[in-house]
């Protein structure tokens, strides 16, 4: 699974006790901090551009961050069995005027583009962060909109 992601914006990692998850970058990974030791183990590969997560517990719930050469990424890291993560490619979001309708309700519209998407709101919550105004976000990783999980796995839900 591709994630596009834009700066400053957090995203979801899902791990299992029955498999690992890999995490790769485009660059190079200088540091990473995140977690206690009780809760994974990390690996270090691919030339230090990939990060492969061993869960050591289920209720993982933790903040983490990840340092390339010009970039931080911001991701909480969370247990779930069901919604686990096994390959996860980390590349830059993109804005873009070339969108399609994916989901509209009464609050909101959501479009999909081919590195980002794009939300048309009034006022909603997503991901913690409450949007007043049309805003590109990150594509790939799961997406709340008020507190219901609305996009995954590249899908609405």
């Amino acid at each position: 699974m591709i994630y596009y992601i834009f700066k400053q914006q957090i995203f979801t990692i899902f791990l299992s006790m029955t498999h690992l998850t890999a995490l790769t970058f485009t660059d190079r990974i200088h540091d990473y901090v995140g977690g206690t030791q009780g809760d994974f183990k990390i690996y270090e590969l691919n030339k230090k551009k990939s990060l492969v997560f061993e869960a050591k517990r289920k209720g993982i719930d933790k903040n983490f961050i990840t340092f390339t050469k010009d970039k931080k990424y911001h991701f909480n890291i969370k247990y779930d069995e069901k919604q686990s993560n096994k390959d996860i490619e980390v590349k830059q979001a993109q804005k873009c005027s070339l969108y399609t309708l994916i989901k509209e309700t009464k609050k909101y519209k959501l479009f999909e583009c081919p590195k980002s998407l794009f939300i048309a709101s009034s006022k909603v919550n997503v991901n913690g962060e409450v949007i007043s105004k049309n805003k590109f976000l990150s594509k790939g990783p799961p997406l709340w909109i008020n507190g219901k999980l609305t996009y995954y796995k590249g899908k609405v839900l």
